[in-house]
């Protein structure tokens, strides 16, 4: 482990901070898996998924003391956009990765450190994700920009199963009746299948998708770590199985993430998404996990939000966090700095776009702007 603070601003306890490399030194998975708020997207698993996918070159910080215990993580990772700039960030096409730490002195330690990582290089920023509403530490004050709130459903009553609303019941009935099926891919040519039907729902919602090189190697990173799981909707029609959604989800310490859904529109009648998600929630209910994480809704996704509160899910606050807290987080990041109309014409543009050139131009996107 190659020091990068020696002189760490909180010497209490004897506090410091390192670079470390998570997927060869154990000690940072053992940490984010006994860490109550660890998400899949802190481990190790995730960040060799994106750095697989992207090339990003990795600045991840461990916060120990003397005998050499982790207190706290930061992932971090160097990447230079077009319109972004250059930044360290954490993460790059991750909802929630910031900070992970057992006590304030061991966050103020790992902010600390990643501001001087960043101010090492003229004109390099710093962006965090997190969902702690302060993350202001001495001498260090961020611009703290108000995120998309994500849809958690609280399963931490562990006396009886979730209950689903009587329209969700109606819908699962429906897709019974209708023959649905779902089960978890067991092969890459199912992620291949799924990645098919997600470009054509991203097109649809007018977004570039993820590279599929993206789901290639978090199958093969994290699937083997029981962190993901592919649920398929599938029905017998015809003599041939067809697909008709889809959904991968990620499981951390105590909280399970459905952040990758599709489906075909014109399968919608027989209810495969509630069929999915009623299946996916009841079984983390089973296995102990206490929160399931729907993902973010903008303010103007009013029949997403009705579909994820119809499910019990409630708001969540997220944050990003921007140093040197200027308006240069604003005018890039904040979500709310963009107008309906102007949302609704690059949706619209995206839409024009031939399916054919939406992989590529989707990877390029999300590699450099």
């Amino acid at each position: 482990m190659q020091p990068v603070i020696e002189h760490s601003p909180v010497r209490a306890r004897s506090l410091r901070v390192r670079l470390v490399d998570p997927t060869t030194d154990p000690r940072w998975a053992e940490f984010v898996t006994s860490h109550p708020d660890g998400l899949a997207f802190h481990h190790p698993a995730w960040l060799a998924t994106l750095a697989d996918t992207f090339g990003f070159a990795p600045f991840h910080l461990a916060c120990e003391d003397e005998r050499g215990t982790v207190h706290g993580v930061l992932p971090l990772v160097y990447r230079r956009g077009l319109l972004r700039g250059r930044q360290l960030w954490s993460l790059p096409y991750t909802p929630l990765a910031g900070p992970l730490a057992r006590s304030r002195a061991a966050l103020g330690a790992l902010v600390h450190a990643a501001v001087d990582l960043a101010e090492q290089a003229a004109g390099q920023r710093l962006q965090l994700h997190s969902d702690l509403p302060d993350l202001t530490v001495r001498d260090v004050s961020f611009l703290r920009v108000d995120w998309y709130p994500n849809y958690v459903i609280d399963l931490s009553d562990r006396s009886e199963a979730p209950r689903f609303s009587k329209s969700r019941r109606r819908g699962i009935a429906k897709a019974v009746r209708a023959g649905v099926q779902v089960r978890d891919a067991d092969r890459v040519s199912d992620v291949h299948a799924w990645y098919d039907l997600y470009v054509r729902t991203l097109r649809r919602l007018g977004h570039p998708p993820l590279p599929l090189t993206l789901f290639e190697a978090a199958w093969t990173h994290m699937r083997s770590q029981g962190l993901l799981r592919l649920l398929l909707a599938e029905r017998v029609a015809g003599g041939r199985t067809e697909l008709l959604a889809g959904a991968v989800v990620l499981h951390g310490t105590t909280t399970v993430t459905d952040q990758y859904t599709a489906d075909r529109l014109d399968a919608r009648q027989y209810h495969p998404s509630d069929m999915i998600l009623g299946q996916a929630i009841y079984q983390a209910w089973e296995a102990g996990y206490r929160r399931y994480d729907l993902g973010s809704v903008a303010p103007d996704q009013t029949g997403l939000r009705q579909f994820k509160e119809v499910w019990g899910a409630r708001p969540r606050p997220l944050y990003r966090y921007f140093y040197p807290p200027s308006d240069w987080g604003t005018r890039l990041s904040r979500p709310r700095s963009r107008t309906q109309g102007q949302a609704g014409l690059a949706a619209a543009c995206w839409r024009r776009v031939p399916l054919a050139a939406t992989r590529p131009l989707g990877r390029w996107i999300h590699q450099y702007l």
